[in-house]
């Protein structure tokens, strides 16, 4: 009886998370971006106008924000935009229609570096084995192509949640001819391969945005049509020429970030963007003096101190902007009240367009099949950008997918109006070698692990992974492979060896010897959902205990978070029950809830609840309380026991964000206990202070911590802790 009401009550905490998923999906909707006023609507109607051609310059560009709100005051109309990398992201914003006031509460709300910083919202909080690798945090990688060649990686970061972030606020347009906009946009990016210039005004408008912005070296290359494509700032950071030859007739004014010159004293290089800043701009000086000269008028914010990721002084480089605006306003009046429309004005009406076809691109073709099947819905009905979008978010969801692109193409021997929609997925390198670890001075545990992954083995589609860690008195191995994912699921296979040591309280240290084999089923909606279903057996060796048990196996598992190294909403919720049999009555469960709440502009409030249940007699698989540092004061003398529970609330903020990661502090409040027979023998709180550092290579953390035994716990630890030897195989 008791272990079905074990079972009982973790399958009732998996009920209660999908629960919650539903209404977590309802809070994210409620707190979805509102569609623009359009404000900012100022059409050519004979009145004349003006162009913005805007540059590139990082965070700078919030003084782009500034001139287009001094515009609106004056009720100057903005009838085109051609930007560069940061002027692409704030001129194709504006060109949908949102407000200078509405643009800046965006940028203000919005962690901008840890966009930049994100590895993706696709990267998982799993339960470390059940799913195959897609992008992970390593300390050093290498990629490789399929003949064993060393590629990339391209970029130090993918940044995939910002795409995700220009689609929220681009999705609610239906245009994918950007002249088709409130305001026409075209946005300007360069080709990898050939070096030259690229003029974006068609196909997805966040995807031409992030291909405008790509930093070189810093953000990864993105792929449209075939093409890499980097920041435009390479061959025209300035794009008056481009925008001179879009909207004919019509005055251009030039807003460059750069300053009048590009002579900068020694101080003003901090770091290692500002280097890159400055080269390629004494490389491009001869285009940027074409187009300053091609201008009407250009405007020089005073912004040459502020450096190209400078995640301070958002709202001094917006005033800086205005008051440089405000410095030429007459002059912008007059190019204004002068202009004259050219005849038939370029800005038509787009007819509606009919989807005909919808093909999968650089999918293994099982799963592109399927995925055609469940988008032909859209046939022979009008183009949607938001499904179409929505598909694209799904997509990238997927472990072996580094990124999507979506075009549309005219279809043969059909109607002007009919249209092919397709999708482009870009695969991650088909091997990977992968260097990190852990240290801390909580615990003796630590180790140094090497990974390899490999993709596209057997068949198109699957993946295999090796891990290994050598440590403190403790190694492990740990072999997987995956089938290829369809829309119903995959197979997982799984071996795994190794040895762990504890130091539980009242016990003599011992060591924990297992070696395993797993076979799972999983079901994936590609919506955040993934449940496995198998059989699980393990050979163990511990303190008074020298099997081997095996029987069903169960993994369920949610994640909503926002992005793995600096979440700010959403939740993971994470579930894995194992009932041992063959000779011995062993259960095993771990579930585990960590959800984050946004509060005012800069605060989150962190919630960390678990539950795990075990066999306190079998030294084996007994639940160690702190093994995972669920508690920080029971790390070094972990709690021994049939079962335990823990929660965690806290309260935190990120005091600085740059493109490797953050700096986050938090204050918190921990409660946990350890059972017998669900009879709680052991109580333990504790308060306490942690300062964080999630980055893209490595991680640490500092915490200081006072519990209940008067025991004050200081330390630190640095990497990332994949735990392995728990009670479960």
């Amino acid at each position: 009886m008791k272990k079905i009401a074990c079972i009982l009550m973790v399958l009732s905490i998996v009920s209660w998370g999908s629960g919650l998923a539903g209404g977590s999906e309802m809070d994210l909707a409620m707190l979805s971006p509102h569609s623009p006023s359009g404000a900012n609507k100022l059409s050519a109607d004979g009145r004349g106008g003006v162009v913005l051609a805007l540059s590139g310059g990082g965070t700078k560009g919030f003084a782009h924000v500034g001139i287009l709100k001094v515009l609106e005051r004056e009720k100057i109309p903005v009838v085109g935009i051609a930007g560069t990398s940061i002027g692409a992201v704030i001129g194709g914003l504006y060109a949908c229609g949102y407000t200078a006031d509405e643009i800046g509460e965006i940028i203000y709300e919005t962690n901008i570096m840890g966009l930049l910083a994100d590895s993706g919202t696709r990267v998982k909080t799993d339960a470390g084995d059940h799913r195959p690798v897609g992008e992970n945090v390593k300390v050093y990688r290498l990629n490789f192509d399929k003949n064993v060649h060393l590629k990339g990686p391209l970029g130090v970061l993918p940044a995939l949640s910002l795409v995700s972030f220009l689609t929220k606020y681009t999705g609610h347009l239906q245009a994918t001819d950007f002249m088709d906009l409130p305001i026409p946009f075209a946005c300007i990016a360069t080709d990898l391969g050939s070096g030259s210039e690229v003029v974006l005004t068609k196909g997805n408008l966040a995807s031409a945005i992030r291909a405008s912005a790509s930093i070189p070296g810093l953000l990864e290359p993105w792929p449209i049509d075939g093409r890499l494509l980097v920041d435009g700032g390479l061959v025209d950071n300035l794009p008056v020429l481009a925008a001179k030859e879009l909207f004919p007739g019509y005055p251009v004014i030039g807003v460059n970030l750069a300053g009048e010159s590009i002579v900068k004293p020694n101080e003003r290089f901090k770091s290692l963007m500002d280097v890159l800043t400055q080269t390629i701009d004494i490389m491009t000086i001869d285009r940027i003096k074409m187009s300053e000269a091609a201008a009407d008028l250009m405007i020089y914010p005073d912004v040459t101190m502020y450096g190209m990721l400078d995640s301070s002084g958002y709202k001094e480089i917006y005033k800086r902007g205005m008051n440089a605006a405000e410095s030429r306003l007459d002059r912008i009046l007059e190019l204004s009240a002068a202009s004259v429309p050219p005849s038939g004005d370029h800005k038509k009406k787009s007819p509606v367009r009919i989807v005909r076809n919808v093909r999968i691109e650089g999918l293994h073709a099982t799963l592109a099949s399927e995925l055609e099947n469940r988008y032909k819905k859209w046939v022979g009905q009008p183009y949607d950008v938001n499904a179409v979008n929505e598909a694209i978010e799904k997509m990238e969801k997927l472990d072996e997918v580094a990124a999507v692109d979506v075009d549309t193409h005219s279809t043969e021997n059909g109607a002007p109006t009919d249209v092919d929609v397709v999708f482009s997925a870009e695969k991650r390198p088909p091997f990977e070698l992968g260097i990190g670890g852990y240290v801390s001075s909580l615990h003796s545990r630590r180790w140094i692990s090497l990974s390899a992954n490999a993709r596209d083995l057997s068949s198109n589609g699957d993946a295999a992974n090796i891990n290994t860690r050598y440590g403190n008195e403790e190694w492990g191995v740990d072999a997987r492979y995956f089938t290829p994912l369809t829309v119903g699921g995959q197979w997982g296979f799984s071996l795994s060896g190794g040895k762990n040591h504890f130091e539980p309280d009242g016990f003599d240290s011992y060591s924990v010897e297992k070696y395993s084999a797993r076979i799972l089923y999983y079901r994936e909606r590609m919506d955040d959902f993934r449940f496995g279903i198998g059989l699980a057996g393990e050979y163990a060796r511990a303190p008074g205990y020298d099997g081997f048990s095996w029987g069903p196996y169960l993994y369920f598992n949610r994640d909503t978070l926002d992005n793995l190294l600096t979440p700010s909403r959403g939740y993971s919720f994470n579930s894995r029950i194992w009932l041992g049999g063959g000779g011995d009555d062993i259960f095993s469960s771990r579930t585990t809830l960590t959800a984050y709440i946004p509060w005012k502009s800069d605060l989150r409030f962190m919630l960390n609840f678990g539950l795990a249940t075990g066999e306190r007699n079998n030294a084996a698989y007994s639940v160690l309380l702190g093994s995972m540092e669920e508690l920080y004061s029971l790390a070094r003398t972990q709690l021994v026991s049939d079962q335990a529970m823990w929660a965690r609330v806290g309260l935190s903020r990120d005091f600085h964000n740059s493109w490797w990661g953050a700096v986050r502090g938090e204050v918190f409040v921990a409660y946990g206990a350890s059972m017998e027979d669900w009879n709680t023998s052991r109580d333990v709180w504790e308060v306490g202070l942690a300062l964080s550092f999630p980055g893209q290579l490595l991680s640490g953390k500092i915490v200081l911590v006072y519990s209940n035994d008067d025991d004050v716990v200081f330390g630190f630890s640095l990497g990332d802790p994949r735990w392995r030897g728990g009670n479960l195989p």
